[in-house]
């Protein structure tokens, strides 16, 4: 398996877009919102973990920009 190479926003936007995945499912399953209701786009919400995570991983010097 080969390595992608990704800029530090581009990891924070996938990450974004994991996260509002996630929260996409739950909002179905815990609250019974058909998926196909929610907004399929990364929030505000989303970026601000996807930071958080990032700089984590950072921290623990498991990625490095």
């Amino acid at each position: 398996m080969s390595a992608v190479r990704l800029t530090r926003e581009e990891l924070v936007e996938r990450l974004a877009k994991v996260s509002h995945s996630t929260w996409m499912k739950q909002k179905s399953r815990d609250q019974g919102v058909p998926i196909e209701q929610l907004d399929p786009s990364a929030t505000d919400h989303d970026r601000e973990r996807a930071e958080d995570v990032v700089a984590e991983l950072e921290r623990l010097g498991i990625v490095r920009f």
